[in-house]
């Protein structure tokens, strides 16, 4: 059982840094979600003041390098997605382990509990029978 216990712990330690690496990679996912939705916003403002004055003319150029961000920052969405899915892909196996030996020292300790419950129970049996002897004689 001792044995069991620091398999627990050492899968539970893999499950916490598993869960620390997924939350990183989360937060570049929302990160480069704020920085489409800034550049959206920066995008729309600028069209807006396009066609009231003379800064329509550079807007053309604006909008351009603005579309290029947008696909490279979509890019980058792609590829932190992957990089979060694989790290999801790693908490549920470690998940699984930690309940894997979870489950075998909670049967350990069940058995364990059968067998003391079980001497328990031969013992009470043969003090009745010494007792039943030592009445008969």
């Amino acid at each position: 059982m001792k044995g069991l216990d620091g398999m627990i712990r050492l899968s539970k330690w893999r499950l916490d840094e598993a869960r620390k690496e997924l939350a990183a990679a989360q937060s570049v996912v929302d990160q480069i979600d704020q920085g489409l939705a800034n550049l959206q916003a920066a995008l729309d403002k600028e069209s807006g003041f396009a066609g009231e004055s003379l800064a329509g003319f550079s807007f053309g150029p604006y909008a351009a390098a603005s579309f290029a961000q947008r696909a490279k920052l979509q890019e980058q969405r792609a590829k932190a997605d992957a990089e979060r899915a694989d790290k999801e892909e790693i908490v549920r196996a470690a998940f699984q382990e930690l309940k894997k030996f979870e489950i075998l020292a909670e049967r350990q300790l069940e058995q364990a509990k059968f067998e003391a419950k079980k001497r328990d129970a031969a013992a009470l049996d043969e003090l009745g029978l010494q007792r039943h002897a030592r009445n008969q004689d």
